[in-house]
């Protein structure tokens, strides 16, 4: 059956989203984040971590909800304690399979922003897990995505720079192949996220966690993506780029080196 490319759009409301409070890109003072006893349509309360819906569902056809990560509007992923980190991802992949097993979407995101350059617009932490009702991530993400340059090949988490990155440059693939390393997983992401914010921090300071899974595959998909302005081939033809192998192999080593000290 022939795909509905219609399918590959997602309706955002210009409505809800100039209403949106913006700590990121303005200097707005007020964080809806930290003023927790009025938030609304809470879920569920772990600790600091609190997951709700949405309140400016900005995307038609969805269902949008976040996890509040802490009370530390500055806080961030890569400061957390190697505990809280954790349990953060614990609780969230929770809700995010939660989601799922809904049924009543094609698929179910779940990622993360942080910085000016990342797409986010509120500055305290938080991850966002999105239920779409007709798009299925599955028909343009394939494991070809996931496949690099080696940076550390373990038996039960793998990291590499991606061949076949979907933006371009140095995204960084970690595929969780037994969820009792999940300890592990979430240690070498902490250090890889330390890492590209010291590499990239003059010019973006900015990165992305995108989180996925595939149909009959029991292995945890997850890229980090430092962030800079898009290149133009991608915008105009969706052509992504990689560095030179010059480039990339003092990078492969010196993020080796980062999540293994």
């Amino acid at each position: 059956m022939a795909q509905n490319p219609l399918n590959h759009l997602l309706k955002y409301n210009m409505d809800v989203g100039k209403t949106k409070p913006d700590t990121v890109h303005r200097k707005a003072t007020y964080c809806p984040f930290c003023d927790v006893t009025h938030l609304k349509n809470i879920l569920e309360k772990r600790g600091t971590m609190i997951w709700l819906e949405n309140a400016y569902p900005v995307l038609k056809d969805s269902w949008q909800t976040l996890v509040i990560e802490s009370d530390d509007c500055n806080g961030d992923f890569s400061t957390y304690t190697p505990s809280y980190a954790l349990r953060l991802v614990e609780f969230c992949l929770e809700k995010w399979h939660q989601v799922k097993a809904m049924h009543e979407f094609a698929s179910v995101l779940f990622y993360r922003n942080y910085g000016y350059m990342a797409g986010g617009s509120i500055h305290h932490p938080h991850t966002q897990i999105v239920g779409l009702k007709h798009y299925d991530y599955h028909e343009d993400i394939k494991h070809y995505h996931f496949v690099g340059t080696p940076i550390l090949l373990e038996n039960t988490v793998e990291l590499n720079l991606s061949l076949r990155p979907i933006i371009g440059f140095y995204e960084i693939n970690f595929i969780l192949k037994d969820l009792g390393a999940l300890a592990c997983l979430v240690r070498y992401m902490q250090k890889t996220a330390r890492f590209l914010l010291r590499r990239f921090g003059d010019l973006s300071h900015s990165y992305n966690i995108f989180y996925y899974d595939f149909p009959d595959d029991t292995n945890i998909y997850i890229k980090m993506v430092p962030r800079f302005l898009t290149n133009p081939l991608f915008v105009g033809y969706m052509v992504p780029q990689i560095a030179t192998e010059e480039a990339a192999e003092p990078f492969v080593q010196h993020l080796r080196q980062a999540v293994l000290t």
